[in-house]
């Protein structure tokens, strides 16, 4: 838990307050005497950076570094994750594996300063009654699991998590066998109802190989590569879509009563995943570039061109809590509401329901074994129909 509340960043003109980002609203927000106001967005356009210069020089490009003033870095020493928060803030429970073990790192000013950012949208009641409906639902779930879901909105943490987005513009060349479908009648010997060898006829598919290659173009927009492996990268891309169309250049003040997670990930090794989700599908495409009913020994070599990244804060309503020796992550997408989540599985329900089925088969069988088809069939519809 926080020590104390948030850095007096951005006080209120009427009150002197502190004011926060308010996703439902969408403004900056006082509590104490409802001033509003709007976050200061500048009239300039995201910028894409140039990708192959930025590996070349293995920096981040021209780019400000930081998150503005009034941030700093606390470093998970459980799970890794560092987290930028307010500059009062002193200690807090990591909002991605839920320990205490949370240290100062003078971090902040190192990493590269996001080009824009999606402002949240989803409120925490709106998330928390997600994650309390999703958490308690399940007759396998533990019932000491069931129970952390009632105090939802203390678990949940609002925060930032960094991506990279790659654009490119691919030019490959393919090859395969195709492979075209014909039927032939073919002749085998069977035994007819007396016992007899006949001989009878069939229709029997077959392939027809023949060399095929081709080529394919294909663009890229917004690939999104998470810049963090605090949450695994298949649950994060479980939450998508983000609707990169709606980022707007980042400013401080988005992040104003909000936490946002430092790249772990950097650019050269973000690219490497970009670039494997840009293989696979343009290896899918070119396969639906092959010619015929079929295809086999599918060869494709691609040249990439015009590759430009982004450095982006994506929201999301996380939730992790222990049970056991694990942690358990719970997802909800800050821009659409869209749900995901890990949940532990109660062995002695599953071991339970299984010796009932099988008992129930057992009855079943012993009743149709008495011939008492009527018995079982009356109990199968009770149970099963």
């Amino acid at each position: 838990m926080t020590s104390e509340k948030k850095a007096h960043k951005f006080p209120c003109p009427k009150c002197g307050a502190e004011v926060d980002f308010d996703a439902e609203q969408g403004t900056l927000l006082c509590a104490f005497c409802g001033y509003k106001a709007t976050v200061p967005v500048t009239e300039q356009a995201i910028q894409e950076y140039d990708l192959k210069s930025a590996l070349r020089e293995m920096m981040a490009a021209p780019q400000e570094t930081g998150y503005g003033e009034g941030k700093r870095s606390l470093k998970c020493e459980s799970c890794g994750a560092v987290n930028t928060v307010d500059a009062s803030i002193i200690s807090a429970e990591c909002a991605f594996c839920g320990s205490n073990q949370v240290v100062p790192l003078d971090q902040v000013a190192q990493v590269i300063k996001p080009e824009s950012l999606l402002p949240f949208q989803v409120d925490q009641q709106r998330a928390a009654a997600e994650f309390r409906a999703w958490l308690g639902r399940g007759f396998f779930r533990p019932n000491p699991v069931k129970k952390i879901a009632k105090d939802a909105s203390a678990k949940l943490h609002g925060v930032y998590l960094p991506f990279w987005t790659f654009d490119a513009h691919t030019s490959s060349w393919w090859r395969a066998e195709a492979g075209y479908y014909y039927n032939v009648t073919e002749t085998y010997m069977a035994t007819d109802d007396q016992g007899k060898q006949v001989q009878r006829t069939r229709e029997v598919r077959k392939i027809r190989w023949e060399p095929a290659s081709g080529h394919l173009q294909l663009s890229f927009d917004d690939v999104l590569v998470p810049a963090t492996d605090s949450v695994e990268r298949s649950m994060v891309e479980r939450v998508y879509p983000f609707e990169t169309d709606a980022l707007v250049p980042y400013e401080p003040g988005f992040l104003s009563g909000w936490a946002a997670e430092a790249y772990t990930i950097g650019l050269e090794q973000g690219w490497e995943t970009g670039q494997q989700i840009m293989d696979q599908e343009v290896y899918q495409a070119c396969g639906l570039e092959v010619p015929g009913d079929t295809h086999r020994n599918l060869q494709v070599k691609t040249a990439y061109s015009h590759m430009t990244y982004k450095h982006v804060l994506f929201p999301v309503w996380l939730a992790s809590y222990r049970y056991g020796e694990k942690v358990y992550h719970f997802l909800v997408n800050g821009q659409t509401g869209e749900v995901q989540g890990q949940a532990p599985i109660s062995w002695i329900k599953v071991v339970l329901v299984i010796l009932v089925v099988v008992a129930i088969l057992g009855v079943l069988i012993w009743l149709l074994s008495q011939g008492e088809e009527g018995a079982a069939l009356n109990i199968y519809r009770s149970l099963f129909i």
